[in-house]
């Protein structure tokens, strides 16, 4: 009896390449189709650590701190400010600390203790004490975005699927 070969022959390996080739195209469309997702819940993700951090440096410095939204940057971008006051700052130094949104993500609306901003500058400000101003950031679309909400009194700060 003769004994089989123990490696792959070429029509074995042809098969294992294709079906790899095939499983490959399938993944890759699907995570393309998923990534502008991936991107928005990421970025939104990145929007509550930087409010988080924001409340965290005011109460340590015991000056007001606030988070500054440019709406008419593309891409947008948001960047860390220091107040000269406790309360009511009259001016704001930009700190090093700058976020742009990832490609195709976009905030869609911010509302601050000015009102609701779709362009322009939004300003959601920390007092010392921990509690915020105003504050929420819609990110994506009503379809497919979610919500970054600030509670004033506690300044606590909570991401949410969707905008309802």
């Amino acid at each position: 009896m003769k004994s089989r070969h123990k490696g792959f022959t070429l029509v074995e390996l042809m098969v294992v390449i294709t079906v790899i080739a095939i499983l490959g195209t399938v993944g890759g469309i699907s995570l393309n189709q998923q990534l502008p997702h991936y991107r928005r819940k990421g970025d939104a993700r990145t929007i509550h650590s930087s409010l988080v951090m924001t409340r965290m440096k005011a109460t340590s410095s015991g000056l007001e701190h606030a988070l500054l939204f440019n709406l008419d940057t593309l891409p947008q971008e948001y960047v860390l400010q220091r107040g000269n006051a406790s309360s009511g700052s009259t001016s704001w130094a930009r700190q090093a600390y700058k976020k742009e949104l990832s490609p195709h993500v976009t905030i869609s609306r911010v509302i601050d203790n000015n009102g609701t901003h779709t362009t322009g500058i939004a300003r959601i400000i920390f007092s010392p004490t921990g509690s915020a101003g105003t504050g929420q950031v819609f990110v994506g679309t009503a379809a497919d975005g979610y919500r970054i909400i600030l509670t004033p009194t506690t300044g606590k700060v909570e991401v949410i699927k969707g905008w309802t």
